[in-house]
């Protein structure tokens, strides 16, 4: 089984997948440029960016987890960020139970605690993934909920007593 998690952004989205079958732990990320401010340019890189994140996925996962928008920021493009994340949401829907985590969430489930910062999040989920390529902090927030997700799957995963925690609070699918 596939374990999926998505770190959705329109700039750079990281994506990681762990196979429970073999173990194997891959991320990546997928960046898109601004095309401008009209409804087409703003709907082609949406499409873009979907359509780079799920064409390499098999059509069905174990489980896919993706992190919410952080509804306090107020950055430009809010309307976009949240359509990208929804439109995602549906997609992956047709291929497998989803979970929705928050920003704090995600930040728990990758080291324990919910205020880590990008820099903590990215050296902790390096060091818990020795071997994995982690770039940067869209792709350790992506391996981190494809951890997650594959431990629920049934994949043993070295959780600290904090990220426990944080996976027992996470609304798993029945």
């Amino acid at each position: 089984m596939i374990a999926l998690g998505v770190d959705p952004s329109l700039t750079c989205t990281g994506v990681a997948t762990v196979d429970t079958a073999t173990g194997e732990k891959l991320t990546r990320r997928v960046k898109t440029a601004n095309r401008g401010g009209t409804l087409a340019a703003r709907r082609g890189r949406l499409r873009e960016a979907i359509a780079a994140i799920l064409d390499p996925l098999p059509r069905r996962v174990g489980v896919s987890v993706i992190e919410l928008p952080n509804a306090r920021q107020q950055y430009g493009a809010q309307a976009e960020r949240h359509a990208l994340t929804w439109w995602l949401i549906d997609q992956l829907m047709a291929r497998g139970p989803v979970v929705a985590v928050t920003p704090s969430q995600r930040a728990k489930l990758a080291t324990g605690a919910g205020n880590a910062g990008k820099a903590v999040v990215l050296a902790t989920v390096r060091a818990q993934h020795p071997g994995v390529t982690v770039v940067d902090d869209n792709a350790a927030d992506a391996l981190a909920l494809a951890a997650a997700g594959a431990h629920w799957l049934g994949f043993e995963h070295p959780f600290t007593d904090g990220q426990a925690t944080a996976f027992a609070r996470v609304d798993w699918p029945s």
